[in-house]
């Protein structure tokens, strides 16, 4: 059995960059780390894998290409909501050149569940975890008459039905899931293979409760972590091969500090001189001086905090469990052991106004980071704040397809409220936007240079251009990877 994976392209956080003509071949950002999950996965149990990665190749015939030569049995393509219609632009692709079986796994379809067969001609769907629905998939399309049926997480096509299966029971042994397999990848066509930077994970799921998060809808609510030695020992595995630069994706990283506290000793011990950094994960909560220190210790250049409003009630209201205070003596901390440190937010939480949004504009301008982030809040099916949002605000986009061309990337209000009008959002967002682009490329750049890509960012014409430049061009894409340097080698 053979399976081709294909990866959509993903949307820029600053904007959509202008379309490259057919065939011109782009810069990728990372490996895909699902992927690479699914591709190690797949090659444990005796089936071939191919990837194809549009945000590289960005061309049909290249895609037909590999169809042609490698004759797979089925292709698979990932989903991320917030690129989504590059993700229904692939899969017509595909269709255009091959009637072989498409499968559509990740997190968009753990949200919205039977919604990507209905809007694409796609032939399955999996949600919550891809590894062994994805195998038994592969395993029944041998059969002449294959029960479907039988396979848990899978959605899939009788007739002109479709019948969404039981959900699959979460992977509790994660130590004994294989190393990610990125040398499936063309490494050297994407931007980390320059930096030496990988993506990894240690653990699956989150324990908490937080009501906008969708999360637990793909990885489920309980905390699955790896033993500090099989995750330190899958860091040495790159290491020694010439990786030295880290992106820790865990959904909750220090939930057990001790675990965490482990890992950096292990690290330490084995003589990883390696540096990485915490993108998501880290509640202000679970962190201490001590862990703190440890984490620079073991090599740790940059954590991302989840602050997510500047405004107690709202937290409460979301079910963070989080105060300002914590939020406060967290970042301090984090500046006292030398990390620098960023700070996510999220516009258009439940009982949101206009002054309560502003709060988190005017809370994030107090706070010492180098950075904080803003998103606009996409209510997904499935959450609880999906159901709040249905009951007490007006959606203004149809709830039939309304994540086709909206994400949190955007400032496009999916729904508003009296309290809190679609004007008004647009407004706090472009301030969280505007706050966000600023920090992150005085971070990335240095002050001055940071400033000046931040002026010309807003001149719209001028930040596409400059976003392409940079993405799609080799020597845009090196000049900022010298100019970005120091940030890299704090």
């Amino acid at each position: 059995m053979k399976i081709l994976f294909a990866i959509p392209k993903e949307k820029n956080l600053f904007g959509d960059d202008p379309a490259l003509p057919e065939g011109t071949e782009g810069i990728g950002n990372r490996p895909h780390l699902g992927i690479a999950y699914l591709a190690s996965f797949m090659k444990q149990h005796g089936i071939s894998v191919g990837i194809y990665d549009d945000t590289i190749y960005n061309s049909t015939q290249k895609l037909g290409e590999m169809v042609n030569d490698f004759q797979p049995d089925i292709i698979g393509v990932t989903a991320f909501s917030y690129s989504y219609k590059y993700l229904i632009e692939l899969i017509h692709k595909i269709k255009t050149i091959s009637q072989k079986p498409i499968v559509v796994g990740g997190p968009h379809v753990s949200a919205t569940k039977d919604e990507i067969l209905k809007n694409s001609p796609a032939d399955f769907a999996v949600k919550g975890e891809g590894e062994f629905t994805l195998l038994e998939l592969l395993q029944h399309l041998q059969d002449d008459k294959p029960d479907f049926s039988a396979i848990k997480g899978l959605i899939w096509r009788s007739g002109n039905d479709i019948i969404e299966n039981a959900d699959r029971e979460f992977i509790t042994d994660v130590d004994s899931l294989p190393c990610p397999d990125f040398e499936a990848f063309p490494v050297e066509k994407y931007s980390n293979f320059q930096s030496k930077r990988l993506p990894v994970i240690s653990s699956r799921g989150c324990p908490y409760a937080c009501t906008f998060c969708s999360v637990r809808l793909s990885m489920g609510r309980g905390f699955r972590a790896r033993t500090p030695e099989n995750f330190v020992a899958e860091l040495k595995h790159w290491y020694d091969k010439g990786w030295t630069n880290f992106e820790f994706c865990d959904d909750c990283y220090s939930a057990d500090m001790k675990r965490v506290t482990e890992i950096s000793d292990l690290i330490i011990k084995n003589g990883l001189n390696l540096k990485y950094e915490i993108h998501t994960g880290i509640r202000v909560d679970r962190v201490s001086p001590k862990l703190l220190g440890k984490l620079k210790e073991s090599g740790c250049i940059l954590v991302n905090f989840g602050m997510e409003s500047g405004n107690e009630q709202i937290l409460r209201n979301i079910r963070k469990n989080i105060n300002l205070d914590q939020i406060r003596k967290a970042v301090a901390w984090a500046n006292e052991a030398g990390i620098p440190n960023a700070g996510h937010f999220v516009i258009g939480h439940q009982g949101e106004t206009f002054e309560t949004a502003m709060d988190s504009i005017r809370f994030a301008k107090t706070l010492p980071t180098r950075f904080v982030s803003f998103y606009n809040l996409i209510p997904y099916p499935g959450t609880e704040v999906f159901e709040w949002a249905k009951k007490n605000g007006r959606f203004l986009v149809p709830l039939d397809n309304y994540l086709q061309n909206i994400s949190y990337r955007d400032n496009v209000p999916v729904f508003e409220t009296k309290e809190f009008t679609a004007e008004q959002r647009r407004y706090v967002m472009k301030k969280g936007f505007a706050l966000y682009e600023r920090k992150f490329f005085e971070f990335r750049l240095g002050k001055t240079l940071g400033l000046l890509a931040y002026m010309l960012a807003r001149i719209g014409p001028v930040a596409k251009l400059g976003r392409s430049f940079i993405s799609n061009n080799k020597i845009g894409h090196n000049l900022y990877f010298f100019l970005s340097r120091t940030s890299r080698n704090q």
